[in-house]
């Protein structure tokens, strides 16, 4: 047994393992608190450190300081780990092998080469640290530049470094694996690592704030770890304003790192002794100590901070009350209220709501002294949520399901994302157990679950419901939640009306939950079916923010960690491939989502008329067709989709992803179908009782009693509350909405306060020219294989242009305004 080993089996609690953004050791938060220590010159044995006296010197003053983590860039000798372990120090061992950056040419073979002798080096050293306490982790390479990378290819550098986390974990199960990537080469696509490691020196904060949670994005539900950090102190000596604008950088550097819920860092350096190739380095002032190891202002700047946490943070908390609305959750309720009744925040007020249920959700709420329970006869959702509201004692009222519990920091982060005197909500990303089912991790993997929707990296159109905080008074002023929505959709409705209102939604990266996701297919597609009909539900109320097709128009970007990227983003690379932060920005998808949301119903539909070609071989056509679609489809799925570390069968899982990504826009479509009627036809209670007339064929006159716009967002409301679809203007287009007659032709609504004290309102009917044209296409197409089908397509337009004539004419509309105002008249 190697020095620093211990002898256990593997999982064991004396590991640390990651928890969500953050790491865990036995049953308590691992503090990331790190240090880069080297490269030295080579000593007799040929290892790049300092000699033993040296190094036990500087782990004990490094130990002294509050680290927990020393980051090296190459493999420590046993006497090293050994004295990492003495003085209880993890370290993040660099894994150094002459990666692509020494060859000339691009000779494949070379490459091919360079592989092999990465994969037998890292092999190697993972074999040698296995099962060894004190190492946190291996760090697989450190900056591949990005000429290098753009010069071998994005592609196969990352397959490598991929290949080289899989070998790890042959030797180590229980081995954490990382890469240092620098911003420059931002967009290497590393998704088997354990954790996120980036090397960043920038010297605003503003920018460094931003930065770090794009980041946050880029590692998902991974910890997120700062590989180097630091500012050089300049050659004027100790005490000098080069030393203490350091000290002042880096304060500023370690506290924006704790709010951005940063999982560790490391500073750069430890020392002003460096070396590199056997040569020392002059000039190099970033260590937190002279080359003589005396200290420097940082270093004292560096001990406070590492014994600080996010509670110790210098910030106004605000009281938060937790809302838990619950229906027959016993199953799940007892883990929610366990985790989140051992929260440490200040001022936090438990609430759970009992929607009626008939299991014994209210008897274990009872069983927690500090929390409160509300009983409600079962109404659904949006009920319970304002029965919550209406009992919180919180300024910020953060809502949270009964199949989630929080990571221990997150009521902090909530808090935190209230940056702004504009912010009126916040919300986090919500992710599954690793402990989860195999069917969970499935379903993680599928479309159409509780993520979140970005305008920007710490601005939301959405946050879900399970994992959403909104100050009282900004829920006051939407009305709270709509009682309409029983079980899904109100989470939608409510962070539109809040934007609609002016207010911004925040997002704060760290603000985790984790979220049990129903596992099996059938519970899978009974939820869909579900979002389908409370789609509907949010469709009448907000039709300006759906598609034709009844889909969501987001104005932002979905994120989620776990449904697969269908589409790469496109890479900023500046020109000559010279910028110094080249992002990956998310782009294109969109084909592909129509693709599954409107192409597979259709698909399917087209799959019914296999039957004809008993009576002609060419109708089977739309068939052969439709299979080939719902085939190519399924692969793309299946390719794109990533198991979870330690699944078996991964084959088997990731068709198993794509089936459920088949069948959920069917039966969400179904859903939704079933219940836009109705949906479109629930009371308003938006009206104006104003006298009325109608003076033309078209055209209405209004008494002005109030603003023509009033008047005109009553009008859309009332057209709506019939069951039409009418869309509000942008504020772009000369019109005030336009409404959705039919297929082939829509209305324009348009007003004008004129004359004095009149508002005249006309609907002005046009034809959708683009569908007209394609339908005209697809009968011309239909006639010349039948002259029968030709007919009845023909008919069918005919049909649904005489409803749109019907639903934009004024008889139609004339009834609509009779029945909404009291004193109209023809």
């Amino acid at each position: 047994m190697r020095a620093g080993q211990a002898a256990a089996d593997p999982g064991a609690p004396w590991k640390v393992r990651t928890d969500g953004k953050f790491f865990a050791l036995g049953g308590d938060r691992f503090s990331f608190r790190g240090v880069t220590y080297g490269t030295f010159g080579a000593r007799e044995d040929g290892a790049l450190f300092p000699d033993r006296e040296q190094v036990k010197r500087d782990f004990a003053a490094m130990r002294e300081a509050g680290f927990t983590v020393v980051r090296t860039y190459t493999s420590p000798p046993d006497d090293v780990v050994e004295l990492a372990a003495d003085w209880d120090l993890r370290l993040l061992v660099g894994v150094f092998y002459p990666d692509w950056r020494y060859l000339l040419g691009r000779s494949r073979r070379d490459q091919r080469r360079v592989a092999a002798e990465a994969r037998a080096t890292v092999r190697a050293s993972a074999a040698h640290f296995a099962g060894v306490e004190h190492v946190l982790a291996l760090s697989l390479g450190n900056e591949v530049p990005a000429d290098v990378i753009r010069w071998v290819g994005t592609t196969r550098v990352a397959h490598v470094i991929e290949d080289l986390a899989e070998i790890v974990r042959e030797e180590d199960p229980d081995q954490l694996v990382t890469y240092a990537n620098y911003p420059t080469a931002e967009y290497l696509p590393l998704e088997n690592l354990d954790f996120l490691t980036f090397n960043v020196f920038l010297e605003r904060q503003p920018d460094f704030r931003r930065y770090l949670t794009r980041l946050h994005h880029l590692a998902g539900d991974r910890p997120l770890i700062l590989g180097e950090i630091g500012l050089d102190a300049g050659n004027d000596g100790a005490g000098s304003p080069g030393e203490l604008h350091q000290a002042e950088v880096l304060d500023w550097q370690l506290a924006t790192a704790l709010e951005r819920g940063v999982a560790g860092t490391c500073l750069f350096s430890w020392t002003d002794e460096w070396s590199v190739a056997g040569q020392r380095v002059e000039g190099w002032h970033f260590g937190l100590t002279h080359s003589d190891r005396s200290p420097r202002p940082s270093l004292t700047v560096a001990a406070h901070w590492n014994g600080t946490t996010v509670a110790d943070l210098e910030y106004p908390w605000p009281s938060i009350s937790v809302v838990i609305c619950a229906y027959n959750a016993a199953a799940t309720l007892d883990e929610c209220l366990r985790r989140t009744a051992a929260l440490d925040y200040p001022s936090l007020d438990l609430l759970v709501v009992d929607d009626g249920s008939t299991d014994d959700t209210a008897a274990i709420a009872r069983r927690y002294d500090n929390v409160r329970l509300v009983t409600i006869e079962h109404a659904g959702l949006s009920t319970a949520r304002n029965a919550g509201l209406a009992a919180a004692r919180g300024a910020l009222v953060a809502y949270l399901d009964a199949d989630a519990y929080p990571s221990r920091e997150w009521p902090y982060f909530l808090a935190l994302g209230m940056d702004s005197a504009t912010v009126g909500g916040v919300g986090g990303p919500n992710v599954p157990p690793k402990d989860d089912p195999r069917g969970a991790h499935q379903v993680a993997r599928a479309p159409g679950g509780p993520v979140h929707v970005l305008l920007s990296d710490d601005r939301a159109e959405h946050v879900p419901g399970c994992n959403m905080a909104f100050w009282k008074p900004v829920l006051a002023e939407v009305g709270g939640f709509d009682p309409i929505y029983t079980a899904a959709g109100d989470d939608v409705d409510l962070c539109w009306k809040v934007l609609d209102r002016g207010w911004e939604i925040a997002f704060h990266p760290a603000a985790l939950v984790w979220h049990h996701r129903r596992p099996g297919l059938r519970a899978y597609l009974r939820q869909q079916r579900g979002y389908g009909k409370a789609e509907a539900l949010v469709e009448a109320r907000h039709p300006d923010r759906f598609t034709p097709f009844g889909t969501a128009r987001w104005r932002g970007s979905i994120y989620d960690s776990f449904t697969p990227r269908r589409v790469r983003g496109r890479v900023y690379r500046g020109l000559y491939g010279a910028a110094s932060y080249q992002s990956v920005y998310r782009s294109g998808g969109h084909a592909l989502d129509i693709a599954h949301q409107v192409g597979v119903p259709v698909a399917v539909l087209g799959l019914a008329s296999a039957p004809f070609a008993t009576v002609r071989p060419a109708f089977g056509m739309p068939a052969v067709l439709a299979a080939t679609v719902l085939v190519f489809l399924g692969l793309i799925d299946a390719s794109h989709t990533r198991p979870p570390g330690g699944v078996t069968r991964r084959i088997r899982f990731r068709f198993g992803v794509a089936t459920l990504h088949l069948f959920q826009p069917i039966v969400r479509t179904w859903g939704r179908m079933r219940e836009a009627r109705s949906a479109r036809r629930l009371p308003r209670s938006a009206t104006l009782a104003v006298p009325v007339r109608r003076i033309g064929r078209n055209v209405w006159l209004f008494a002005a009693n109030g603003p023509r716009a009033e008047l005109a967002a009553a009008l859309v409301s009332r057209l709506r509350s019939v069951g039409l679809r009418a869309v509000s203007a942008t504020g772009w287009e000369s019109f005030d909405a336009r409404l959705l007659g039919s297929l082939l032709l829509y209305g324009d609504l348009v007003s004008s306060s004129h004359p004095d004290g009149c508002v005249q309102v006309t609907m002005v009917r046009r034809p959708r020219l683009v569908r007209a044209l394609a339908v005209g296409v697809l009968i011309g197409a239909a006639a010349q294989l039948s002259m029968p089908v030709g007919l009845f397509l023909g008919a069918v337009a005919l049909a649904d242009l005489a409803r749109g004539l019907w639903r934009t004419g004024p008889r139609f509309l004339g009834r609509t305004i009779g029945r909404w105002s009291p004193e109209a008249v023809e």
